[in-house]
């Protein structure tokens, strides 16, 4: 028994004598050491809320030098595959896509074909969606709808406030659409959104053009509606790209910009299918 107990603790299976984090032969390379712990838990060897050993007896199952390990862990920190909690250990996280795609968020500030590519996506995910809700939107939900533009409207001269009530706004017609994989792809979206949201959604412009955009979507839904809905969400990221176009160009503010309407990049919600744009005319962005 003190033999299994002590092969376990140096993460060997007992019953097949191997060593589950062992990395390749003379390898100390951080990258190929964060690699394994992923095919670990890609295989489902390491689940989610696991503890990994401590970190001197990892290095040693795994044949390398802890500054090396270390180095590793905290890649994969980043990442938000590993929580190191000082003290306790490392363990791994909850792996909900939402937080593995966090800091991807980086990469929209700083690349602008991103951020056309980001939008194409969401006039996939979002036009379908709305179609969804607009043949299953309950009447609770409609109200909670009603509630929440209600809650915009008094919050348009707050940026911050009015995003996260945006948020919400389209929370809801997420949760109203009714699908659990489509609700999943929409975290994922929203999150990669923060970037383009922060650069329009701080013009008071286009906070009353979305305020406008989602009444017209809302009243879609509650006549049931779904081509007018699907309309309505359209023309919705219309203006999303129209404002995001002139936060680059730097002409938010101008009489042009305001009259074309632009609307806040509000967080998305993900659909079933819908109209793929063509890329805009000011090219990559």
């Amino acid at each position: 028994m003190e033999h299994f107990e002590r092969r376990a603790e140096r993460g060997v299976d007992p019953g097949q004598g191997v060593n589950r984090f062992a990395v390749l032969a003379r390898s100390t390379l951080p990258e190929e050491i964060a690699n394994r712990l992923l095919t670990l838990i890609r295989e489902q060897e390491l689940r989610p809320g696991d503890k990994l050993p401590p970190e001197r007896s990892l290095a040693r199952m795994m044949e390398v030098s802890r500054p090396v390990l270390r180095e590793a862990l905290r890649a994969l920190s980043i990442m938000k595959v590993v929580d190191i909690r000082q003290g306790d250990g490392t363990y791994i996280t909850s792996l909900e896509p939402k937080q593995l795609v966090s800091h991807l968020d980086f990469v929209f500030s700083k690349d602008s074909i991103a951020l056309v590519q980001l939008l194409e996506a969401r006039r996939v995910l979002e036009v379908g969606n709305v179609r969804l809700a607009a043949d299953r939107v309950s009447g609770e939900q409609l109200t909670d709808l009603e509630d929440t533009l209600a809650e915009l409207e008094a919050a348009i001269d707050d940026a911050d406030r009015f995003s996260d009530l945006d948020i919400a706004f389209h929370n809801a017609i997420c949760a109203a659409a009714d699908n659990f994989l489509l609700a999943q792809f929409m975290n994922i979206i929203g999150t990669l959104g923060k970037v383009s949201r922060q650069r329009t959604g701080a013009i008071q412009a286009v906070r009353e053009a979305t305020l406008a955009d989602h009444r017209r979507i809302v009243a879609a839904l509650a006549s049931h509606d779904a081509d007018s809905a699907a309309s309505a969400m359209r023309q919705h990221l219309d203006r999303v790209e129209r404002a995001l176009d002139s936060v680059i160009d730097g002409s938010a503010d101008s009489p042009a910009t305001a009259d074309k309407g632009p609307v806040a990049d509000a967080a998305p919600l993900a659909g079933a299918a819908g109209e793929v744009p063509q890329q805009s005319a000011s090219g990559l962005r």
